[in-house]
C-alpha cells in the first residue's frame, strides 16, 4: 500500500478538490483507494456522503475516520485489507501531528495557489516536509486557465524549493461535479479539468512506483 498526505498551511488553496479528484483517478485505474478526513470542516467526508447516499455496501474510494493519534493503526489495518491507495487530507495549519503523519507518508503533495499571498505562506509546511525526510511535491491549484504570468511567475519559487507537478487551473467542472458527490473525471470526462486530474495521477502514479521500487531494490541488497 502507498500513503499520499495532502498538507498545506493556509486554507482555500484546493486541498481537498485535490484530494478526492486523485482519489477518483486512482480508482478508475484500478486501484483500491481509502480516503482519510482528518481535517475538523469534514469537507472530504460531506462529498463523500453526498457520493454515496443509496449505494451499497464496499464504496471505492471508501472513507475512514481514525484520530491522528489512531493513524499509525490505521496504516497498518488499512495495508492488512488490501488497501493500495490511502490519501490523508489535513487541517489547513501547521499543527502539531502533522509531523508524525508525514512519517507515514510516501508522498507529500503540498498544494499552493500561485499567488505572493499563499507562496509566502508554504515555508513552515514546507519545512515539515522536508523534514519528514518523505518524497514531497507542489501542486500550483487554481490558477488561471490559458497562457498566465501568475502561473508562469510561480513556478521557478516553487522549483527553487521542490519539484511542481502539474497543476490544477480553475475549472467550473470541479464545483460542479463536487455539488453531487462526483469528480471532474466523471462529470466530464474529456474536459479540460479531467486531463488535468489524470496528467496529476500519472505523475504520482509514476512517482509511487519509483519509490516502490527503490524499496524492493534496498529489501533485495
Amino acid at each position: 500500500m502507498r500513503v499520499v498526505m495532502v498538507a498545506k498551511q493556509k486554507g482555500g488553496v484546493g486541498a481537498t478538490t485535490l484530494t478526492r479528484e486523485l482519489g477518483v483517478a486512482a480508482a478508475a485505474a484500478g486501484k483500491r483507494v481509502v480516503f482519510v478526513d482528518l481535517d475538523p470542516q469534514g469537507t472530504l467526508r460531506g462529498w463523500w456522503n453526498r457520493r454515496t447516499e443509496g449505494q451499497s455496501d464496499d464504496p471505492n474510494p471508501a472513507l475512514a475516520a481514525p484520530s491522528p493519534s489512531q493513524m499509525e493503526d490505521a496504516i497498518r489495518q488499512l495495508k492488512a485489507a488490501g488497501t493500495d491507495l490511502c490519501i490523508i487530507d489535513t487541517p489547513p495549519s501547521v499543527h502539531p501531528f502533522l509531523a508524525g503523519v508525514m512519517k507515514l507518508a510516501d508522498l507529500i503533495l503540498l498544494p499552493t495557489r500561485p499567488t505572493t499571498d499563499d507562496l509566502d505562506a508554504l515555508p513552515a509546511i514546507l519545512d515539515l516536509a522536508e523534514e519528514a525526510g518523505r518524497a514531497f511535491a507542489f501542486v500550483v491549484t487554481q490558477a488561471p486557465p490559458g497562457k498566465s504570468r501568475l502561473y508562469d511567475d510561480a513556478l521557478p519559487i516553487l522549483a527553487q524549493r521542490g519539484r511542481v507537478a502539474p497543476p490544477l487551473r480553475i475549472r467550473g467542472d470541479f464545483p460542479m461535479a463536487a455539488a453531487t458527490g462526483r469528480a471532474a473525471t466523471e462529470l466530464a470526462p474529456k474536459g479540460k479539468a479531467a486531463e488535468e486530474v489524470r496528467a496529476l495521477w500519472h505523475f504520482v502514479a509514476a512517482d509511487l512506483a519509483k519509490i516502490g521500487s527503490k524499496r524492493t531494490s534496498v529489501r533485495a541488497s
